[in-house]
């Protein structure tokens, strides 16, 4: 109970500065997906999820993992504590923002039941607890409202880092006209604290200084609504990476 207290503290209170994160025993990573530019890169397309929820038309979690903050490795599979749907089926924004628009259509189980029996049974939290914490810290940082409300013109990581003062890791994907395009964000945070931090040992990806940020509208999914339903949430051609 205490160390689900602990990081259900990260979504209270401003954000400080980073501390030392060996402090801690363990770290959080979360990761982020624009669907649009998962959309733009399929070649099987993107399908509405069958779950009877219409996703967002937002960032996605697509990770929640757990790291040694010692030795900055993955903690993978700790325990066999078994995946039960039940625990989780009813929280608030679990089909909305940990959606899975992949073809053919799918519930998105598979996806929560690798992410807690992967990385949640090294929590130390519970299943219901683990899924939580992921959505409100998504909630929390909100990089597509950070990006809109600063049009990213100074920069993708020179946004987020003015805003919740840690650089994000940005991975990118080869989209339209074999341009780099925006796929997904990281930021970490420590378990124990109010804080995002800077990832320890963050991943290195390819991308140029000027990326693509793709549309992502509702009538790209299969099964989908009346194009007249959506609009697209951030259109620009290209947006910096960092200054």
């Amino acid at each position: 109970m205490a160390s689900t207290i602990a990081l259900l503290c990260l979504l209270a209170g401003l954000l400080v500065a980073s501390p030392a994160v060996a402090d801690f025993g363990v770290y959080y990573q979360i990761g982020f997906l624009w669907p649009g530019a998962y959309c733009a890169q399929t070649s099987r397309g993107c399908c509405m999820p069958a779950t009877g929820v219409v996703p967002a038309s937002d960032f996605y979690i697509s990770s929640f993992t757990v790291y040694n903050a010692t030795t900055n490795a993955p903690l993978t599979r700790c325990k066999q504590d078994p995946f039960d749907l039940n625990e989780i089926i009813e929280i608030n924004d679990l089909k909305k923002y940990w959606s899975n628009i992949k073809c053919p259509s799918n519930n998105g189980q598979s996806s929560w039941k690798n992410a807690w029996k992967t990385a949640g049974v090294c929590s130390g939290l519970e299943e219901k607890d683990f899924f939580e914490a992921a959505l409100a810290l998504r909630k929390r940082f909100n990089p597509l409202a950070r990006l809109t409300a600063n049009g990213a013109t100074k920069g993708i990581k020179t946004v987020i880092r003015k805003d919740i003062g840690v650089t994000p890791v940005i991975q990118c994907s080869k989209g339209p006209f074999d341009k780099f395009q925006l796929y997904q964000i990281y930021v970490c945070a420590t378990s124990e604290e109010e804080t995002f931090i800077d990832c320890p040992a963050p991943p290195k990806y390819n991308c140029s200084s000027e990326i693509l940020f793709h549309p992502f509208k509702k009538w790209m999914l299969k099964k989908q609504q009346p194009k007249s339903e959506d609009a697209s949430p951030f259109e620009l051609p290209g947006i910096a990476m960092d200054q």
